[in-house]
């Protein structure tokens, strides 16, 4: 008796042909039900869209953000490092606060927003002020005036770079001070609580030893 031998190979082949036209068809028909759509930006959008891009690529506001990053997570840190004892982490916290908050204020206020706001006053294609184009490169004008994100991106880069510059005169001139007058004023609050969380504790504790002494006698 002859008997001819399957060919397993064409039997999977064929098998994941018809799963694939499936899925291609099942495929095709999900894409029919959607209409085609074209989006379009409206006058008004590309407005406040661009307002949040200024807002967001100002290294002022982008100081804020890191600031108020390291604010919500190292101080915690310091504080629950069980390694030490409560005193130093309450310390290490407040010292960790106020470097935060020192290097925040003055990196905000007075090293990037500042210079941020002048690199625009100087980098100002429109203005008619003698130092409205001092810092913009005159032989890449007609370049950049075709250009806005390399204007932005231009102002960023040099705006980031003075501020490098400034940084190394008022860590030592601003943030020490600053730094040290708040930690005095954290760890001078931080103090008055120990000290009344002690008494209450001392308190208690007479209290209860009295409240022993009396059951026993």
């Amino acid at each position: 008796m002859n008997i001819t031998p399957v060919n397993s190979n064409n039997n999977v082949s064929m098998q994941g042909n018809w799963w694939r036209s499936l899925k291609d068809k099942a495929g095709q028909m999900t894409i029919n039900l959607f209409r085609e759509h074209t989006a379009k930006d409206s006058a008004r959008l590309r407005e406040v869209r661009n307002k949040q891009n200024d807002w967001m690529s100002n290294p002022m506001w982008n100081r804020g953000i890191m600031g108020a990053t390291a604010l919500v997570t190292q101080p915690a840190i310091d504080y629950y490092n069980h390694r030490v004892d409560e005193e130093t982490r309450t310390v290490s916290r407040n010292r960790t606060i106020s470097k935060i908050v020192a290097g925040t204020l003055v990196g905000m206020f007075v090293v990037r927003g500042p210079i941020y706001k002048a690199i625009e006053s100087m980098t100002n294609l429109k203005g008619t002020s003698k130092h409205s184009k001092t810092l913009l490169p005159i032989k890449f004008l007609n370049e950049i005036s075709k250009n806005e994100a390399f204007l932005k991106n231009y102002r960023s880069t040099l705006a980031m770079l003075i501020a490098l510059l400034a940084m190394s005169v008022t860590n030592i001139v601003l943030d020490a001070p600053l730094t040290i007058f708040f930690t005095n004023l954290l760890n001078d609050k931080s103090n008055v609580y120990h000290n009344e969380k002690k008494q209450k504790n001392a308190v208690s504790k007479q209290n209860g030893e009295k409240e022993s002494g009396v059951k026993n006698a």
